[in-house]
């Protein structure tokens, strides 16, 4: 998830490399996998996944966090780019990753708009989440609010975000 507080997070447990060079790039585990009800997860709910292949509806990846090596389907996790742009995830479960124990108040995340095509949703953590709609205007241009407009979206968060890179 984004945040808008920039901090160094923890470097995690075994170093992990990345194959295509983009660390802002990952799979966010949408529920533990598998269920607690069959055996122990091997990926908790919110854990940031390296993605070693794409096996067809399955992903071989590894854990930032423990460096654990294994397979998880497509259905339990959401494809992240930049760090911030959730690909394949409602408005229920970006409340329920935001609310997470370890998510820092100011985290967000931006993901598709599910009631309107073409349009995007940011999700932010205050004491509850927020949800906002990021329009497009017909030039493709970005907004929150119509009097500042952005070329990318990329714009628009590093705009938003304290720290800017």
């Amino acid at each position: 998830m984004g945040n808008s507080m920039r901090s160094t997070p923890a470097p995690p447990e075994r170093p992990v490399p990345s194959p295509d060079g983009l660390d802002s790039d990952f799979l966010a585990v949408l529920s533990d996998y598998p269920s607690p009800d069959i055996s122990p997860p091997i990926f908790r709910r919110g854990e940031k996944l390296r993605v070693i292949s794409d096996e067809g509806g399955w992903w071989k990846a590894i854990s930032l966090s423990t460096g654990r090596e294994s397979y998880i389907p497509g259905i339990c996790v959401a494809r992240v780019y930049h760090g911030w742009l959730f690909e394949g995830l409602g408005r229920d479960k970006a409340e329920e990753l935001l609310q997470l124990p370890d998510t820092k108040m100011g985290s967000f995340m931006i993901r598709e708009s599910e009631t309107k095509k073409g349009f995007y949703s940011l999700s932010v953590r205050h004491r509850q989440v927020k949800h906002y709609r990021i329009f497009r205007l017909p030039n493709n241009w970005y907004y929150i609010s119509p009097r500042l407009t952005f070329q990318c979206l990329e714009d628009l968060v590093n705009h938003y975000s304290d720290g800017k890179k």
